[in-house]
């Protein structure tokens, strides 16, 4: 695919949660690719230490640690963020982890906790501090939430990742109304069914799933992580500096 360029990127920084692998890994490097300093945060240091390896071509590129559902770790990733680099430009809530699925009534008090902070909580986290870090010069802040907080699981056992992700965007929306007289511009992706490891692999384990997921994209096939990032970094760049409160279905025609 063409990549758009944004020279305004250049030299800024940009925090990519979740961006070991996936999405987060296609928008850090679709960053690092326009010049900025980018920082990926994760939890898992060996996966870190591979997407480090794959951006050595794509430009600058650091790791911090995070469990973007604990408060005190997301301030440090923040603070430690803005000592080292100066600023924070961007902010590209990414990471998200969540409890075992189940149907609603067959589903454990601690799975339904689990998902609701890993995908819902841990982006007030982020959000919260990010918005104090760029108050002064401004910034831009996209959230990943999901055609999943757009309508109900298609499948059994996803309710509470939906109603996480369907809070992603009411936070979202309501977060940027606050902000939208200030220098931070606040908006949200909404990727359908994307090519990522989780997606992939459930789609070789099950192919009558595999069939069902093509089938309800009119697309006729899933996305590519980089057709996400490049919706971020569009929500990111200049050109979009009207768009607030912005939730912008990635999809190949699912929502349609």
């Amino acid at each position: 695919m063409t990549r758009a360029t944004y020279p305004e990127m250049r030299g800024k920084v940009a925090l990519v949660t979740g961006g070991s692998s996936g999405i987060g890994l296609a928008t850090a490097a679709a960053f690092a690719a326009q010049g900025a300093r980018v920082v990926i945060a994760s939890r898992d240091q060996r996966r870190a230490k591979a997407a480090l390896k794959a951006l050595e071509k794509s430009g600058d590129a650091k790791w911090l640690e995070v469990d973007a559902a604990d408060a005190k770790s997301v301030r440090r990733l923040v603070s430690t963020v803005v000592e080292d680099l100066g600023r924070l430009d961007y902010a590209f809530n990414n990471g998200g982890s969540g409890g075992h699925g189940a149907p609603v009534g067959a589903m454990t008090e601690d799975a339904w906790r689990k998902t609701i902070d890993g995908y819902l909580t841990s982006v007030f986290f982020c959000m919260s501090l990010e918005i104090l870090a760029m108050a002064k010069a401004g910034g831009v802040i996209v959230n990943n939430a999901s055609v999943d907080g757009l309508r109900g699981y298609p499948f059994p056992g996803g309710a509470a990742y939906a109603a996480a992700k369907h809070g992603v965007v009411g936070l979202t929306r309501s977060a940027a109304l606050e902000q939208a007289a200030t220098k931070v511009r606040i908006c949200a992706v909404c990727p359908g069914w994307i090519d990522t490891p989780p997606v992939a692999n459930w789609m070789k384990r099950d192919r009558a799933v595999a069939q069902v997921i093509v089938k309800q994209t009119p697309r006729g096939r899933i996305g590519e992580p980089a057709e996400v990032a490049a919706a971020v970094l569009w929500l990111c760049s200049a050109g979009a500096s009207f768009a607030v409160g912005t939730v912008l279905a990635i999809d190949g025609g699912y929502m349609a």
